[in-house]
């Protein structure tokens, strides 16, 4: 592989590495504010308007955005009851395959995601809560998200198919496989 072309992959690693962090503190915010809402609500009696739909939007961020991060660190659920058996050739091939199935589904979603997008900042599109949020921005996660988990997947793809660049390419290995 080109150096180019490793330097390409070395970035989207970079940035499947920032969106896990930000997909941690997204959690992270996500948790502080759901025990905030519980103290207040149950121990204080105040009731709250903001708590809970501030804390899905984090939830989707974390979801969304640490898609890629999980499968740059190879983190994703494995169900490998069928294939562990088989040869490691054809692991590796059907891995390529599923992988690449994966991958179109992902930038599918990230053109699909951009469409719905792309209609709610149009339409202004808010939210039918108190809080009234300008939809554009949790709609924005969808191709985000959808989109770094495509490249993340060109990434393992390329890894699979020219494996003596595994270590240059600073991808992590593979778990077991």
């Amino acid at each position: 592989m080109s150096e180019p072309r490793n330097a390409f992959f070395m970035q989207i690693n970079r940035l499947s590495q920032i969106s896990g962090y930000m997909a941690a503190l997204s959690i992270l915010a996500a948790t502080l504010i759901i025990v905030e809402q519980v103290v207040v609500r149950y121990v204080f009696k105040i009731p709250t308007i903001w708590q809970v739909e501030t804390a899905v939007y984090l939830l989707i961020a974390g979801t969304f955005l640490g898609a890629p991060y999980g499968l740059k660190e190879n983190a994703h659920i494995h169900i490998d009851m069928l294939i562990i058996n088989l040869p490691a050739g054809v692991r590796r091939k059907l891995d390529l395959v599923t992988s690449a199935i994966a991958m179109g589904f992902c930038f599918f979603l990230a053109y699909r995601g951009g469409v719905m997008w792309w209609e709610a900042y149009e339409g202004s599109w808010r939210s039918s809560s108190l809080l009234s949020v300008p939809l554009v921005y949790p709609y924005a996660l969808i191709p985000v998200g959808m989109f770094l988990t495509g490249l993340q997947y060109v990434v393992k793809g390329a890894e699979m198919l020219f494996p003596k660049n595994r270590a240059s390419s600073g991808a992590v290995k593979s778990a077991g496989r």
